[in-house]
């Protein structure tokens, strides 16, 4: 097999690696921001950034602490990570990625729990380590996060 062919497949297994991974963002999330399963998912120096909302955290242990708290502020989520875009370095050791996501969630509110939508955009960074791919920068950039009674139209971000 030639050396272009060889590179070609592991650049195209490298995607098909880092699509499994942020599946498994997605199920971590929706298992109460689990942050045992998120150690294994960013790397050591990653990046966690969520904007204004959920503000931006730097290391694996301080994305760990920042999830193991925002179950109380998120008590049900289930992310749905649509039309992945991911680029695979010439190397096949580093990468880019953009996921649309879709999120439905429920959070507690002094009148009982309320229903709410979220949209945004993921655009992720990604490094081939000894123990597999991780996510090591993340960033979402929140279009909608409404209650699900006025929709995005009438409140498109809550606060």
């Amino acid at each position: 097999m030639s050396a272009d062919l060889e590179a070609r497949i592991a650049r195209l297994e490298a995607v098909e690696e880092i699509k499994k991974l942020k599946s498994r963002y997605a199920q971590a999330c929706d298992d109460q921001y689990n942050p045992e399963t998120m150690r294994s998912i960013f790397s050591k120096d990653a990046v966690w950034d969520g904007g204004e909302v959920f503000g931006r955290h730097e290391g694996q242990d301080a994305i760990c602490e920042f999830f193991a708290g925002v179950s109380s502020q998120i008590t049900w989520a289930l992310h749905y990570m649509i039309a992945p875009e991911i680029e695979v370095a010439e190397d096949a050791k580093t990468a880019t990625g953009k996921w649309y996501i879709w999120m439905a969630f429920t959070s507690p509110a002094d009148a009982g729990p309320q229903a709410g939508w979220v949209a945004g955009i993921y655009s992720d960074e990604y490094r081939l380590e000894p123990e597999g791919w991780r996510i090591s920068a993340l960033a979402i950039d929140l279009e909608i996060m409404s209650p699900y009674e006025d929709g995005w139209a009438k409140t498109p971000m809550m606060s």
